[in-house]
C-alpha cells in the first residue's frame, strides 16, 4: 500500500512536470520603434564604406595603434568581461537544479557512558549516500535558467557597448589632438609673418618711414598671434591627456606616436562615411544598449515566473542509503538501512508574502518593457539628430571653404598694395585677422564633422552587423 501511494505521487509528479507557468511577452507594437523610416536626410560623404570597415576606412596608422592599445588594456572592458563571467557562471549554477543531488557522508566516534554500561568504551562508524531532487513541476527553474541566459546576454551586450565608447572617446580625443595641431600650425605660420612685418616696420621706424602707431599695432598682432598659439599647444596637451587615460600608454609612448609620421601626415582624417539602413528597426535593434534592455525585459519575465512558481505546490523525492557497525565489550554490530520517499510541500500561509512578491516581480517587468521603449525612442532621436548635425556640418564646411580662399586673395592682394604703399597697414591687419578667423573655423567644422561621424557611429550600433536580429523572444 506504502509503495504504491509512492508510485502514484511519482507519476504524478512526472505528468506536472510537463506543465509550465506562462511567462509575460510584450508584444511587437510594443518592441518596434514608431517611426518606420528616418525623418532626416541620409548623411553625406565624399567616400563611404561599409560600417564594420568603417575604422579602416580612415587609413591612419597611428589612429589604429591607439585603438588597439586601447581595447587591450582599459579596466572598463576589464570590468564589463569580468561581469559576463559572474553571469556565465550563475547560468551553468542554474542547470544544477534540474538534477538530483548527491551528497555522501562518513561518521566515526568513539565514546564511553559510565551510566550505561561502566568501563565500556563503544567504537561506531557509518557510510551513507544520501539523493535529493526537487521536481520542476512548473517550470520554475527553467524559467529561472532563461532569467539567468537573459542576464549573460546583457552583460555581453554591456561589453559590446562599452567596447563602441571606448573606440569613439579615443577617435575623438585623437581627432582634437590633430585639431589642435592643424590649427596651431597655422597660427604658427600666422605668428612668424607678423613678427616678420613687425621688424621690417620696426627698421622703417628708426630712418623715419614709419610711424610708432604702426610700430604698437603690429607688436598687439604679434602678441595676440602669441596667445592663440599658447591656446593651441593647451589643447593638444589636454588631448594628449585623455589618449594617455584611455590607451593605458605612457605619455611619452603616446607623444612618439602621435610624432612618428611625416610633418605632412600630421592632419585630421578626412571624412569617411557609412551607409544606414532605411529602416530604423533593422538600426536600432543592432545597438548594445537597445539589446541589453530587450535581455532586462526577459530576465523581469523569469523573474515573474520564478515568483509564480513560489506559490504553486512543490514536490521533492528523498532517499538515503546507510552502512554502519558499532562494536563495545567485544560486542559486534553491523547492519544497513534505507529509505525513500516524496515530499510534499503546498503554502497555506504566508501572510500574504509571496502574492506581494509576485506583485513586485510583474511591475518590475513593466518597468523593465518601459525602460527599452524608452531606450528605443532615445535611440532613434539620436540618430536622427546625427544625421542632421553631419549634412548641416558638410554644408557649413564647404561654406566656410569659400570664404577661406576669398579671405586669402584679399590678404595676397592687401600685402602686395601694402609693399608698394598703396593700402595702409590697418586694412592688412584687419584682411590678416579675417583669414586667420576663417582657417580656425573650417578647422573647427571639419573637427566638429569627423565627431558627428562617430557619435553616428556609436548611435547606430558601432561593429555591430546589420543582419543581427534583437528582438525579444519570451517562450
Amino acid at each position: 500500500m506504502q509503495l504504491r501511494l509512492m508510485l502514484s505521487v511519482s507519476i504524478l509528479a512526472g505528468l506536472l512536470s510537463a506543465c509550465a507557468v506562462n511567462l509575460p511577452a510584450p508584444t511587437s507594437a510594443q518592441l518596434d520603434p514608431k517611426a518606420l523610416e528616418w525623418q532626416a536626410s541620409p548623411p553625406l560623404a565624399e567616400r563611404l564604406a561599409e560600417q564594420t570597415q568603417w575604422w579602416q576606412a580612415w587609413n591612419d596608422p597611428v589612429l589604429s595603434q591607439l585603438q588597439a592599445a586601447a581595447q587591450q588594456d582599459n579596466p572598463t572592458l576589464q570590468l564589463a568581461t569580468a561581469r559576463i563571467s559572474e553571469a556565465r557562471a550563475k547560468a551553468y549554477s542554474a542547470k544544477a537544479y534540474l538534477w538530483p543531488t548527491l551528497t555522501g557522508t562518513a561518521a566515526g566516534t568513539r565514546s564511553k557512558n559510565e551510566l550505561m554500561q561502566p568501563g565500556a568504551i563503544t567504537n561506531a562508524g557509518s557510510v551513507g549516500l544520501d539523493a535529493s531532487w526537487e521536481i520542476d513541476l512548473w517550470g520554475g527553474v527553467r524559467a529561472a535558467e532563461q532569467g539567468l541566459l537573459a542576464n549573460l546576454a546583457a552583460r555581453e551586450s554591456e561589453w559590446h557597448d562599452a567596447r563602441t565608447s571606448m573606440a569613439a572617446e579615443v577617435a575623438n580625443a585623437y581627432v582634437t589632438y590633430r585639431a589642435y595641431q592643424t590649427m596651431g600650425a597655422i597660427v604658427e605660420q600666422d605668428l612668424a609673418s607678423r613678427d616678420r612685418s613687425l621688424a621690417l616696420t620696426q627698421d622703417k621706424q628708426r630712418v623715419g618711414l614709419a610711424s610708432p602707431v604702426d610700430v604698437a599695432l603690429l607688436d598687439a598682432s604679434s602678441a595676440d598671434a602669441q596667445a592663440q598659439l599658447v591656446e593651441m599647444q593647451e589643447g593638444q596637451a589636454v588631448a594628449i591627456k585623455a589618449l594617455v587615460a584611455l590607451t593605458g600608454l605612457d605619455e611619452n609612448e603616446v607623444r612618439l606616436q602621435l610624432e612618428a609620421v611625416e610633418p605632412a601626415a600630421r592632419r585630421m582624417p578626412q571624412p569617411v562615411g557609412f551607409t544606414v539602413a532605411s529602416l530604423p528597426a533593422e538600426v536600432i535593434t543592432q545597438r548594445p544598449d537597445v539589446r541589453s534592455a530587450a535581455e532586462l525585459v526577459k530576465m523581469a519575465a523569469a523573474d515573474v515566473g520564478v515568483a509564480e512558481v513560489a506559490r504553486l505546490p512543490s514536490v521533492s523525492l528523498f532517499g538515503a542509503i546507510n552502512i554502519g557497525e558499532q562494536r563495545s565489550n567485544g560486542l559486534t554490530l553491523n547492519g544497513q538501512s534505507w529509505s525513500f520517499g516524496p515530499t510534499i510541500k503546498l503554502p497555506i500561509f504566508n501572510a500574504g508574502r509571496l502574492k506581494a512578491d509576485q506583485e513586485a516581480a510583474h511591475a518590475r517587468y513593466d518597468q523593465a518593457l518601459a525602460a527599452y521603449q524608452q531606450r528605443v525612442r532615445m535611440a532613434v532621436r539620436e540618430v536622427e539628430e546625427n544625421m542632421v548635425r553631419l549634412n548641416g556640418s558638410a554644408q557649413r564646411v564647404a561654406a566656410t571653404q569659400r570664404a577661406v580662399a576669398g579671405y586669402q586673395k584679399q590678404l595676397d592682394s592687401g600685402e602686395a598694395m601694402w609693399k608698394a604703399g598703396a593700402a595702409s597697414l590697418l586694412d592688412l591687419e584687419v584682411s590678416r585677422r579675417f583669414l586667420l578667423t576663417a582657417q580656425t573655423r573650417l578647422i573647427s567644422l571639419q573637427r566638429e564633422q569627423l565627431a558627428n561621424w562617430i557619435a553616428l557611429y556609436k548611435a547606430v550600433g558601432g561593429e555591430w552587423g546589420l543582419d543581427e536580429p534583437a528582438k525579444i523572444s519570451v517562450p
